[in-house]
């Protein structure tokens, strides 16, 4: 074999792996992929919504039903089942119904989520990550699981501030650039990682969205 013919078949063999790869790079992640991703990674919504056993061990066959119990000084929190059983879960929720609770902490009846549920950190996720959660959770196993109602010893907040449609880029601000889901989620999951569950309620309490019908403000704000 000549030393040509041998560099022209070493620059095609390199030639097809660089195609290889390219191809392989912009595989489109399909939304379910994306939202298995988030779930199981830095959104990691399990921690509160999947009750856990004895040991703290997430339960099997119960992902997402509710009933994780959180107690602090300001609130007795009781994670509500997020799967899709249609009684006592969210089947009956829209998709832009999620989203909203998710972005805005609201739910479809109008009332407002309470901590521990870290609405401040998710209000800046982008269209297709919040879309993607969206997806990830209609693919949970329904459960039918009726929790109690979390109580609380300060005021929650009339809103989160003003509500969130289509955030725009922190950076640049343009309507949900690629790179907006990359900061929010280096965002929450800083918050999630470094800071104890029920403390994240100061982050929570924005001040410029004071509780309905009182001048008052968490304590330590």
């Amino acid at each position: 074999m000549t030393a040509g013919l041998t560099r022209s078949l070493r620059a095609s063999s390199l030639s097809l792996g660089v195609l290889c790869l390219a191809t392989l790079a912009v595989r489109a992640e399909t939304p379910l992929e994306r939202g298995t991703y988030l779930m199981q990674s830095i959104v990691a919504c399990g921690n509160c919504h999947t009750p856990k056993d004895g040991d703290g061990k997430p339960i099997a066959d119960r992902e997402l039903a509710g009933g994780f119990v959180i107690d602090a000084p300001v609130f007795h929190s009781v994670s509500p089942n997020i799967t899709p059983d249609k009684e006592t879960g969210i089947g009956n929720w829209t998709d832009d119904q999620i989203v909203d609770a998710i972005r805005n902490g609201k739910r479809p009846d109008g009332t407002i989520i309470g901590p521990p549920m870290p609405i401040a950190y998710y209000r800046n996720l982008s269209d297709s990550d919040v879309r993607a959660i969206v997806a990830y959770l209609r693919t949970v196993k329904p459960i039918k699981n009726k929790t109690e109602k979390s109580t609380y010893k300060i005021p929650l907040p009339a809103q989160y501030g003003p509500t969130v449609r289509s955030p725009a880029c922190p950076i640049c601000r343009a309507p949900t650039k690629p790179h907006t889901a990359d900061i929010s989620r280096r965002r929450s999951g800083i918050a999630w990682t470094a800071t104890p569950r029920w403390s994240m309620a100061a982050a929570i309490w924005p001040k410029s969205a004071p509780a309905a019908g009182s001048s008052r403000r968490p304590a330590g704000d």
